[in-house]
C-alpha cells in the first residue's frame, strides 16, 4: 500500500475549517444552553453501575463457559 492511502490531512482540513469558521451568535447561544442543560455523569457512579452489570452477567458468564466444556468434551 503507498502513502497516499494514510494521508488524512483532508479530513484534518475539514475540521480545522469546520471549528475555525466563525459562527452566527445564535448559534452560540444556543450550544450554550443546551450545553448547560446537560449534566455531567458521576465517574463513580459509572464505575458503580459498570461493576454491577459486570456482576449480574457472571452467572451467564459461567453458564456459556460450562455448555462451551460439555460441547468441546464430546467432540474429543
Amino acid at each position: 500500500m503507498n502513502e497516499s492511502a494514510y494521508d488524512i490531512t483532508y479530513l484534518l482540513e475539514a475540521e480545522l475549517a469546520q471549528f475555525s469558521a466563525p459562527a452566527a451568535p445564535a448559534t452560540r447561544t444556543e450550544k450554550a444552553a443546551a450545553a448547560s442543560a446537560v449534566t455531567e455523569p458521576d465517574a463513580v457512579a459509572i464505575q458503580a453501575a459498570t461493576a454491577r452489570e459486570l456482576l449480574d452477567l457472571d452467572g451467564a458468564h459461567e453458564a456459556l463457559i460450562q455448555q462451551y466444556m460439555q460441547i468441546s468434551n464430546r467432540f474429543s
